[in-house]
């Protein structure tokens, strides 16, 4: 079900607006796959130079048999006074289960990347970024008690709309009656395409 409602969104997104990415990460227990699409190619939905951002994301872990989706969407927009730098502010819908435990979060998210300049001997371009999602108890619901999400990860564009990236996330879930469940704690590797 989970799945289906996924990756209807994304094939939405796709339809509505132009430049997005889309990108999938594995590693030795978990896949995850992502879409992001932004309203950059929109005039009419710019004010500034503020654009919007609506996300989405599923990992399937292996091991525990559990899976967890994401449906967000955040505005994004320069940091003043640092050349290559963008702070992304916003809120997701993350929806999972356990033991017949349902868990719904509004988690708030920051996430903060950082483009490095053109580089020496044709280096391919390169970013980092920073991502965390946060939802106390009161934004938590059916048997949850809070969500925590943090992220890092390197990317290199190694082909033109092309990214090889490496991260690191950790995710912790908790719940009413399960208590604290650690949904994953892992370095990974995937790629992702622009359009």
């Amino acid at each position: 079900m989970l799945k289906k409602i996924f990756f209807s969104i994304v094939a939405l997104s796709a339809m509505a607006m132009a430049e997005s990415t889309y990108g999938i990460n594995v590693n030795n227990n978990d896949v995850e796959l992502e879409a992001i699409v932004d309203s950059k190619t929109y005039t009419n939905l710019q004010t500034g130079s503020t654009s919007y951002v609506a996300d989405a994301n599923y990992i399937y872990d292996k091991d525990n048999k559990n899976s967890l989706i994401g449906i967000g969407a955040g505005a994004t927009n320069k940091i003043e006074g640092l050349e290559g730098v963008n702070l992304t502010v916003g809120a997701k819908v993350m929806v999972s289960s356990l033991h017949n435990e349902d868990f719904v979060a509004v988690p708030f998210m920051g996430k903060i990347d950082y483009k490095m300049p053109p580089l020496l001997y044709n280096i391919p371009p390169v970013s980092i970024e920073g991502k965390v999602l946060y939802a106390p108890n009161v934004l938590s619901f059916g048997d949850a008690e809070s969500y925590t999400e943090m992220r890092a990860v390197a990317n290199m564009e190694v082909i033109n709309n092309v990214k090889g990236y490496v991260g690191y996330r950790n995710i912790e879930t908790s719940y009413k009656n399960a208590g604290d469940v650690l949904f994953d704690n892992s370095f990974f590797a995937g790629v992702k395409i622009d359009y």
